[in-house]
C-alpha cells in the first residue's frame, strides 16, 4: 500500500473536530463496528489521537508495521498520523476515546508535570488489575455525560477528566516497564545460574551453594526456575550430568566408571542408578542404542 493510499480521516469522517478544536468524544466500538462487520480497514487521522480500550475480548490491531493479537483486557494508544486498523470479535465490548492533539498539549505543565512522563507512542497495554478498569471506566462514563450536557464550565471538567484518564495510562504504562525490567532481572539471574552450572556441575554443588554464589535465596532461585524454566534447579543441574554423560557414554570410549569418575561420582554404581533413574535406561544399554536424544 502506497503512502497516498491511506485515507486520512477526522473522527470516522465527522468533520467537527475541525470546528471544536478542544473537543473529546467517546465512542462504544460496538456501536461503529458491528455495521461494518467488526472490522475498520487501516486509515490514520491527522490531528486525532486515540485510545482504545477493550475488555475482556479478542481482537488483532495494526499500527503501522506491527500486527498485534490481543486477548483480555488492554489500552491500545494511537497518536495522531499513525496508520492504524482492527478486527474484532463479534460483540466486543470497549471504548474509543478520540483526543484532539490540541487538547494534548499542555497535559504534562497543567499538571505539575506529572503526566509529562507519559511515552505517547502506539502501544499496547494490558490491564491487570480489576480495579484500574472499573477506574477507567468510570472515568469514560464520566466523560461521556460531560460531553453530552449542557452545563456550566463543560470544558473545564472534560480536561480534568481527560486528565485522569491519561494517569491512568501512565500508571499502565509503569506498571507495564516494572513487569518487564523484573522479567529481564529474573532472566539475568537464570542466565548466571546456567553460567555456574557449566563452571561446576561436576563438583556436585548444592541447590544452596549455587543461590549464595547468586546472592539470592534457595527460595527465590527455586521459584524463577519453576516459573520461567518449568523446572527445579535440582533437575537443572542433574539434567546437565546427564547432558555430559550421554555424549561421552555415545562420542568417547571411556568406561561407565571412567565416565562416573570424570563426572564426579566416587561410586560408579551411584552415578549407573542416577543415569537410569534420569534415562531409564542404564548407561550400557543407552551406549549400544548410540541414541543421544
Amino acid at each position: 500500500m502506497t503512502d497516498n493510499a491511506i485515507p486520512f480521516y477526522d473522527l470516522y469522517g465527522e468533520a467537527f473536530i475541525r470546528q471544536e478544536p478542544n473537543v473529546a468524544h467517546v465512542e462504544d466500538i460496538a456501536t461503529r463496528s458491528r455495521g461494518l462487520g467488526w472490522e475498520i480497514a487501516p486509515h490514520r487521522h491527522n490531528r486525532l489521537s486515540q485510545i482504545i480500550a477493550v475488555f475482556d475480548g479478542q481482537w488483532t490491531v495494526d499500527l503501522d508495521d506491527k500486527h498485534h493479537k490481543l486477548q483480555g483486557n488492554w489500552l491500545v494508544l494511537i497518536p495522531a498520523g499513525v496508520v492504524h486498523g482492527f478486527h474484532f470479535a463479534s460483540n466486543t465490548q470497549g471504548f474509543v476515546l478520540s483526543l484532539n492533539d490540541s487538547l494534548l498539549v499542555g497535559q504534562g505543565e497543567s499538571t505539575g508535570g506529572d503526566l509529562s512522563a507519559l511515552v505517547w507512542k502506539p502501544q499496547t497495554l494490558e490491564f491487570k488489575d480489576a480495579r484500574q478498569i472499573e477506574r477507567f471506566c468510570s472515568y469514560i462514563k464520566l466523560l461521556k455525560h460531560e460531553l453530552t450536557a449542557d452545563e456550566v464550565a463543560q470544558n473545564l471538567a472534560v480536561n480534568h477528566i481527560v486528565q485522569l484518564i491519561l494517569v491512568t495510562v501512565l500508571r499502565q504504562q509503569r506498571l507495564q516497564a516494572m513487569t518487564l525490567s523484573n522479567a529481564s532481572r529474573e532472566s539475568s539471574i537464570l542466565l548466571k545460574f546456567r553460567g555456574l552450572i557449566e563452571q561446576h556441575y561436576m563438583q556436585h554443588l548444592a541447590v544452596k551453594d549455587y543461590a549464595q554464589l547468586l546472592h539470592i535465596s534457595i527460595s527465590k532461585l527455586n521459584r524463577l526456575c519453576q516459573t520461567l524454566l518449568n523446572d527445579s534447579p535440582k533437575a537443572i543441574i542433574h539434567q546437565r550430568l546427564v547432558i555430559e554423560a550421554k555424549r561421552r557414554l555415545i562420542y568417547t570410549k571411556q568406561s561407565v566408571e571412567e565416565i562416573a569418575e570424570v563426572l564426579g561420582f566416587s561410586d560408579p554404581a551411584y552415578f549407573s542408578r542416577f543415569f537410569k533413574k534420569m534415562v531409564s535406561e542404564t548407561a550400557g544399554a543407552f551406549r549400544q542404542q548410540g541414541n543421544i536424544s
